[in-house]
């Protein structure tokens, strides 16, 4: 009850903070810190003149905000959103405003209205920020930096507040918006405010204009290369429909006389006709490559956003690096239920991405189940690229499985700290450098030792 009464209080809080941060112009939070300090000083009124100064800037900051009813101008604006956006690489778009008054405008802004929605209690008690461990013990236990950290994450974009040349009415005038994305998934924007500040400078009138959108922001990236981490990956044969699936075709090889049984659409009627018996063409079957990646989604109570968002991230990578080469892909995403997608040889990799935007970890569902998806994949599979939230005896009999069929499997784990030393192998133990704890505070570093087998930092200190 305690926590539910110190969350909404929290909400309160931050609403107000955002309230004034809107509305009061940089000059105008400068003024409302004089008139707290002065009317501090300027109790005893006898003693100090302080309270002229206070009584001063009171009149300043009310002339203000009376003066902010007068603003009513109408406007209509336009976004030219792309597509998709990335994790953390900032994005230009444009907006094309137009004033339907009679004034030419002048001294306007744009700010853009992201959600502000407070998230339930459920996910603020469960969720772990990773500054939480650099935090003193009040901050930890009360809650309000953390509360900070996840509203800014929930908003989902820092978006700069736009200055706009002078408006002619009825004239289109097209400006830069600059939006950085904080998080993977779709980003709500509400709308936005035409802002104008009054006379003094104190206090932002605003309108609200626009519409509501969202925009789709994937998974972050690193580069990465399947065919130098698991060496040459077996062709597996398939059917013409599935070859066709992957854009590849039947090639052929020979003429041979008809049996019974050959398919009408593989006889050579002219050669038929020139030799006066029935002549059939045969074909090399198609084969492929045909890969795996599988996602576990699965925290445990130890587990960390930012590590699900690594391993969330690392699988992005692989998607992009697998759709470059001849080949089908077959991703497996675990959680609370097994979602199983696929890429096809050049081209698909889009609504993998997008499924990779939208997913959540799981705390509940058994492992038992991804087991089971992946190998019934297994006897058509080339390779297996595993991304792991935990390195248990679960996930270490699932690559042994794997690598019992023959299968060369790479297993990432992500990990909520870098480790002092290396994982145990397990089932991956004559290949070492097919199994990689990954941390989100050195990724890249520790993707610079797939393959090798030594941790890169190791590396380097040698």
């Amino acid at each position: 009850m305690l926590r539910r009464a110190l969350f909404l209080n929290f909400h309160l809080v931050y609403r107000f903070d955002a309230w004034v941060r809107a509305r009061y112009t940089p000059a105008g939070r400068i003024a409302i810190g004089a008139l707290v300090a002065s009317a501090v000083f300027g109790v005893n009124t006898r003693a100090t003149l302080a309270y002229q100064i206070s009584t001063l800037v009171l009149g300043f900051l009310v002339v203000a905000m009376v003066a902010a009813p007068t603003f009513r101008g109408r406007y209509t604006v336009r976004r030219r959103l792309p597509r998709y956006a990335t994790v953390g690489e900032p994005l230009v778009y444009s907006l094309v405003v137009t004033s339907h008054g009679r004034a030419i405008e002048r001294g306007l802004e744009l700010v853009e209205r992201l959600d502000r929605s407070a998230p339930p209690l459920s996910e603020i008690a469960s969720l772990r920020e990773p500054e939480d461990a650099r935090r003193n013990w009040f901050d930890r236990h009360v809650g309000y930096p953390r509360w900070a950290g996840i509203m800014r994450r929930r908003r989902g974009a820092d978006v700069e507040p736009v200055h706009l040349p002078v408006l002619t009415p009825r004239r289109p005038a097209t400006v830069d918006a600059r939006l950085v994305p904080l998080r993977r998934g779709r980003v709500r924007l509400e709308g936005l405010w035409m802002v104008r500040a009054d006379p003094l400078g104190l206090f932002n009138a605003r309108v609200a204009v626009g519409d509501r959108e969202h925009l789709l922001v994937l998974p972050k990236r690193y580069p990465v290369s399947w065919v130098e981490l698991l060496g040459h990956s077996r062709d597996r044969p398939g059917g013409m429909s599935e070859g066709a699936s992957i854009g590849g075709s039947d090639e052929f090889a020979s003429l041979r006389e008809y049996r019974p049984g050959d398919p009408l659409r593989h006889i050579d009627w002219k050669g038929w006709a020139r030799l006066g018996t029935p002549i059939v063409k045969e074909f090399h079957e198609q084969c492929f490559v045909r890969q795996a990646l599988v996602l576990d989604t699965w925290l445990d109570a130890n587990g960390t956003r930012a590590q699900f968002e690594v391993a969330v991230s690392l699988a992005a990578s692989f998607v992009c690096a697998a759709n470059i080469g001849r080949g089908a892909l077959d991703v497996v995403v675990a959680g609370s239920r097994v979602l199983q997608v696929g890429a096809g040889r050049g081209g698909g990799a889009e609504g993998v991405l997008e499924a990779l935007a939208c997913v959540e970890p799981a705390t509940d569902g058994a492992f038992d189940a991804l087991a089971d998806t992946v190998m019934r994949l297994a006897g058509d599979l080339s390779a297996v690229v595993c991304i792991l939230c935990a390195w248990d005896e679960e996930r270490r009999r699932l690559v042994g499985a794997l690598r019992a069929l023959g299968l060369p499997v790479l297993a990432l784990v992500a990990v909520p700290e870098p480790l002092e030393s290396a994982l145990e192998p397990g089932p991956l133990a004559d290949v070492p450098g097919r199994l990689l704890a990954v941390a989100p505070q050195s990724v890249e570093r520790d993707l610079a030792g797939l393959g090798t087998g030594v941790p890169r930092r190791e590396a380097v200190a040698a």
